[in-house]
């Protein structure tokens, strides 16, 4: 790659509000993902990101995969799309836990399968639950947002107006509890655009291994026009380089 090249990457980066220095040329637009947890070679407890081959197949880098890939934390961006740009409603619930005023504006990565966004998940399913002697608790240990003062949540919707929210800067919820072997959905809530990293730590007590833990940092990157979006995804599918990736055995 030239150095005008660069130059130019950097430009996009800036606009879209990239302050942070681990930013990751790979960048998960759309599909099917989860941040999980796995207990691999018998001791090795560690979250990490892993992108699905269907249902529907996780896009890295512009390709859809036709594998299951792991990734390291730190190896991956999750773009958070204009698509995803919506208006806070006037909902007490809602509004308290997403820290985003009725009327304001947000960026929410959805609960349901949409296309064109990631369809993000928490998954336990790599852990056997019959090995553990608790649950799986995942913790929120910081966020950095653009401008040091944004709000994340994660949260679910019952469908009826009402929200439960599992993490949320603006209520000071930072837990979520997941049985060993179990998988699921929520939304993501993001109050400002520009590049974010969220830093969580999975825990539990396996049987034989005594209490285990890690801790990682996600980053996302929360763009406010479609065509911002689309630049950089184009400068990551003709060449950026790829950081390490592990292909899920």
């Amino acid at each position: 790659m030239n150095h005008k090249s660069l130059i130019t990457l950097s430009l996009l980066v800036a606009a879209a509000g990239n302050t942070f220095a681990a930013y990751s040329d790979n960048i998960f637009s759309s599909g099917h993902a989860d941040i999980g947890v796995a207990l691999e070679d018998g001791t090795d407890f560690h979250l990490h990101f892993h992108g699905h081959e269907s249902g529907p197949a996780a896009v890295i880098n512009g390709a859809a995969l036709t594998e299951d890939e792991e990734y390291d934390a730190g190896d991956l961006t999750i773009l958070v799309s204009g698509a995803t740009q919506a208006t806070a409603p006037d909902n007490s619930s809602f509004n308290s836990g997403t820290g985003v005023a009725a009327g304001n504006q947000l960026w929410v990565l959805p609960q349901g399968n949409q296309a064109g966004v990631p369809f993000l998940g928490i998954g336990t399913e790599e852990l056997t639950n019959s090995d553990w002697t608790t649950d799986i608790t995942f913790t929120l240990d910081a966020v950095n947002s653009p401008s040091g003062s944004g709000n994340f949540s994660m949260y679910q919707g019952d469908g009826l107006g009402g929200f439960s929210f599992s993490f949320s800067t603006a209520l000071g919820s930072n837990t979520l509890t997941a049985a060993a072997g179990g998988h699921d959905h929520y939304s993501y809530a993001f109050s400002e655009t520009g590049f974010w990293e969220i830093q969580l730590t999975a825990s539990g007590t396996h049987n034989t291994l005594g209490a285990l833990s890690d801790t990682q940092t996600f980053a996302f990157n929360v763009v406010p026009e479609p065509s911002s979006y689309a630049a950089i995804l184009g400068l990551a599918v003709l060449g950026l380089a790829f950081a390490r990736r592990r292909a899920k055995s």
